[in-house]
C-alpha cells in the first residue's frame, strides 16, 4: 500500500516520530502503528484490513475512507494504480492500491495545521 500526503506540513508530521510524540504524547504509537500497517501491507487496502490491526470506519464522502487503529484515525482518498479515485471504496477495497492522506487525528482531534 502506498501513501501520499499532498499537504507538506502533514507529510512532515507523519514522517517524524518526534513530532508525533510532541503532538500526541500518549497516542503517537497508535498513529505510528496505523501508518506502519498501511505502508507494509501489499497490494491493496483489502490486504491492510485483513491484518486486523486497523478497521474501516464509515466513509465520510464519496471516494473517502476513514481508517482507525485504537484512538488514531486516518482520512484518505482511495486511488487505483493509475491515480483514479475509487468512487465506492466499501465495494471495491481490492482496487485501492494507494491512499492520498487528507487528515490524521487522535480521539477526534485532528493534527494541527502547518504554519509554513
Amino acid at each position: 500500500m502506498h501513501l501520499t500526503v499532498p499537504d507538506a506540513g502533514l507529510g512532515e508530521l507523519l514522517a517524524s516520530q518526534s513530532l508525533l510524540l510532541q503532538i500526541w504524547p500518549d497516542a503517537a504509537r497508535e498513529v505510528m502503528m496505523l501508518l506502519h500497517v498501511l505502508q507494509t501491507s501489499m497490494p491493496s487496502l483489502a490486504e491492510a484490513l485483513a491484518v486486523g490491526l486497523i478497521v474501516l470506519a464509515v466513509p465520510a464522502a464519496r471516494s473517502v475512507v476513514v481508517l482507525r487503529h485504537g484512538r488514531a484515525t486516518l482520512t484518505a482518498v482511495g486511488r487505483r494504480d493509475d491515480g483514479s479515485e475509487v468512487a465506492a471504496p466499501l465495494a471495491c477495497l481490492s482496487e485501492i492500491t494507494y491512499l492520498e492522506v487528507r487528515a490524521v487525528g487522535v480521539d477526534g482531534c485532528p493534527a494541527p495545521q502547518a504554519t509554513h
